[in-house]
């Protein structure tokens, strides 16, 4: 990673109730492969609780990185201009309750990123 990164991507979904497990394995084969392909790479996935619920609903958490600022722009770009990532996004949304993604950094990189340019966030 660079001085500047490396930057972070978190992905906080909450499935429907009951849908936690299918929404992983749909996530990992359908975005995964193709973000990976965008210089991401996937940190961390977690399930909150730490089991399946079928009446109720999984929070899932997927922790990505990329090199630095730009790579913000254009893993979004890429993304974009995917139609299978869009498909995924859109048939997800399907069995979704709730999705926020977040963009952060170490402040200590803040010196080094120093004023970028915010549309890349």
């Amino acid at each position: 990673m660079s001085e500047r990164g490396p930057i972070y991507i978190v992905d906080q979904i909450t499935p429907s109730p009951g849908q936690g497990e299918a929404y992983l394995k749909g996530y990992m084969e359908r975005y995964a492969g193709p973000a990976k392909e965008r210089g991401m790479t996937l940190e961390h996935s977690w399930v909150a609780p730490p089991m399946w619920l079928k009446d109720q609903s999984n929070t899932l958490f997927f922790v990505w990185s990329v090199p630095a600022p730009e790579a913000v722009w254009h893993m979004n770009i890429g993304a974009r201009a995917n139609p299978s990532v869009m498909e995924w996004w859109n048939d997800a949304e399907k069995i979704t309750e709730s999705r926020q993604r977040y963009i952060m950094s170490d402040p200590s990189k803040f010196e080094a990123i120093g004023k970028a340019d915010t549309r890349l966030f």
